[in-house]
């Protein structure tokens, strides 16, 4: 398949086009003066000529009939322009006023037509030089005059008038596509506002609306995303509240089978063998539906907004280090928690306990799904801290990476996929990122595994230090 060259977005692509049109506009504005101004100077330059020609032709056929005169004495008398040359042909005898140019260096096409009786000119070149020959048949003779007029300032003329003209051409092509990338830019700022609104939207931020900003052709546009929009919004504001109401209604039936089992599980050494096995295959589905049902809870309650998102100055390192404590509480083999040099110290402003279920199910996933959690790092980037977990699993395939924080998603060909849980896990890290301005994100780990980096941004307020 061919690959499309050229700008990829409208505002270059315009500004292109603009560019373009302008230097064919000027490029034939500039051909139509080349050609008028030439023709201009050439007909007015021969005009002048001409004239001087003709009159200097008549000065001396009245000098011819003048007995005393000689034709050399003749062409010195007559006017002539600085470095113009006049030539005579008397009786086949020629004469001229200048040593560099003299019969031979007339044309023989021009010399014969005049000769015959026929006035006529021709551009010619001697020594380099450009001249101008005119030559007038001498009435009732059979001689001829020819004066030869110098072009040197005519084509001075006209190179000065071509550079000027091809640098205008070659200046606008700069000229017009800094003027154009400055117009569209106001010209489509719409665009920008409806792909921000978009990007925002995408991004979870259903409140995101087009603001018309009393722009005509913007407000047809405008209203339909904004229909659109709300349309979606309230869809997922009855999904997150459907969820949510059939969570908490599965709540009070899942404690009542809770407790239940707990009672059975205190006799379960009353109960034979197989009635043993089979309490503890109903009693891990049985808490594996009470994580679901939290799992639900919990997501539909991000999805009804930020309304409960509490935001305060949290001590990144120490949170992490809790969560991996309370790991370890668990049962869980030790991990050590690796914070980098400058991160230490480092305040994000974020939801505790959002943040708290971040690290959690992070660091769950890797010791459920990705075969077993190998490294907990904190790390700072400039502005931007960041909490890396790293698993041994076979990692994430590059095309499944954006799939996996899908709900009820999970990898194929890997571990996660065999594993038990709700698929909701990750789906949830990202919410709570998103509502605190964070991401995350899967790459794979140098060591063998999968990475997953969360990123947040540093507390304004201690960015930069002193």
């Amino acid at each position: 398949m061919t690959r499309r060259r050229g700008p990829r977005t409208l505002r270059g692509r315009a500004t292109l086009a603009l560019t373009g049109v302008a230097a064919v506009l000027t490029a034939v504005m500039a051909l139509g003066v080349w050609l008028y101004a030439t023709d201009y100077l050439l007909q007015t330059r021969q005009n002048v000529t001409l004239a001087q020609a003709a009159a200097n032709g008549a000065q001396v056929q009245r000098g011819l009939a003048t007995p005393g005169l000689s034709p050399a004495q003749l062409l010195a008398q007559l006017p002539r322009e600085t470095g113009s040359v006049s030539l005579l042909a008397d009786d086949g005898e020629w004469s001229t006023t200048s040593l560099r140019i003299g019969r031979d260096d007339l044309p023989r096409a021009l010399r014969t037509e005049v000769l015959a009786g026929d006035p006529s000119r021709q551009r010619i070149v001697v020594d380099g030089r450009p001249y101008l020959a005119i030559g007038v048949p001498l009435a009732g003779l059979d001689d001829a005059y020819f004066e030869v007029f110098p072009l040197t300032e005519l084509d001075s003329t006209y190179r000065v008038l071509s550079t000027i003209l091809v640098l205008g051409v070659l200046t606008v092509v700069p000229v017009a596509a800094a003027i154009g990338w400055w117009v569209t830019r106001p010209a489509l700022r719409p665009l920008d506002r409806i792909s921000a609104a978009a990007a925002a939207i995408a991004a979870g931020n259903l409140t995101a609306r087009i603001d018309p900003r009393e722009d005509p052709t913007l407000v047809p546009i405008a209203e339909s995303f904004n229909a659109t929009a709300a349309a979606l919004e309230r869809r997922v504001r009855t999904d997150a509240r459907f969820a949510s109401d059939v969570s908490h209604e599965l709540r009070s039936p899942l404690t009542t089978m809770l407790n239940a089992m707990a009672l059975i599980e205190d006799h379960a050494d009353d109960l034979p063998e197989d009635g043993r096995e089979g309490l503890a295959l109903l009693g891990a589905e049985v808490r594996r539906f009470e994580r679901l049902v939290a799992d639900l809870l919990e997501i539909s309650r991000a999805d009804a907004g930020s309304g409960d998102l509490v935001l305060e100055r949290v001590r990144l390192a120490a949170l992490v280090h809790e969560a991996m404590a309370r790991r370890e509480l668990d049962g869980r083999a030790g991990v050590p928690l690796r914070v980098a040099s400058g991160a230490d110290d480092v305040v994000v402003r974020a939801d505790k306990r959002r943040l708290e279920r971040v690290v959690g199910n992070l660091v769950e996933n890797a010791d459920n799904h990705g075969g077993g959690l190998t490294a907990v790092a904190v790390e700072r980037s400039g502005d931007i801290a960041r909490v890396i977990v790293d698993d041994r699993g076979t990692g994430v395939p590059e095309a499944e990476r954006a799939a996996v924080f899908e709900r009820f998603a999970r990898g194929s060909g890997s571990a996660r996929t065999a594993s038990e849980g709700s698929g909701l896990g990750l789906a949830l890290v990202t919410r709570h990122l998103q509502l605190m301005g964070g991401s995350v994100d899967v790459t794979d780990n140098p060591g063998g595994g999968a990475r997953f980096v969360v990123r947040l941004p540093v507390d304004p307020e201690i960015r930069r230090p002193g």
